[in-house]
């Protein structure tokens, strides 16, 4: 019966981690989704746990976006929003965490796949919220990634 129980909390943890490290994203992962359709999107973001959460548009921009494990009152520890349609892009996904550890794994995946930092500075947002921003280029792609006390953000986006 020992042997059952210590297999069983063994068993659990091993799940529990490898669980919560399929909610992770990598920058090559991002970058393979913006491509993808809705209904390619939807199928693997669920399949990792994420809901629907609603859809953005308005005359520049067409998304949809999706959260892990959302609260009633709408809030989250990850939003990931595809866009079908941003402005002058032809694709764009943007990617909002509270996990360091895949904030900081995406920020050296952007240098060591080619990346150079263009320009970086402060962004307040129209609510008041205080950033660090770091924008960075490879030809017609770009990441530009906002950083405050809590969370970060990573957007991914292909000129036409």
């Amino acid at each position: 019966m020992k042997y059952f129980k210590t297999t069983l909390i063994l068993f659990s943890i091993l799940f529990n981690c490898s669980y919560s490290f399929g909610q992770s994203f990598s920058l090559p992962e991002l970058i393979k989704m913006s491509k993808m359709s809705v209904d390619d999107f939807d199928t693997y973001v669920t399949s990792k746990g994420f809901v629907f959460e609603g859809v953005e548009k308005d005359d520049h921009l067409e998304g949809v976006s999706y959260a892990l494990n959302p609260t009633s009152d709408s809030r989250s520890s990850k939003f990931i929003t595809l866009y079908q349609r941003f402005y002058d892009y032809r694709y764009k996904i943007s990617l909002q965490t509270i996990d360091k550890k895949e904030y900081i794994n995406i920020k050296n995946q952007i240098k060591t796949l080619g990346f150079k930092l263009q320009d970086s500075g402060i962004f307040t947002s129209d609510e008041g919220r205080v950033s660090n921003r770091f924008d960075y280029g490879k030809g017609k792609s770009k990441v530009s990634i906002y950083a405050d006390a809590t969370s970060f953000e990573v957007n991914y986006k292909v000129e036409f």
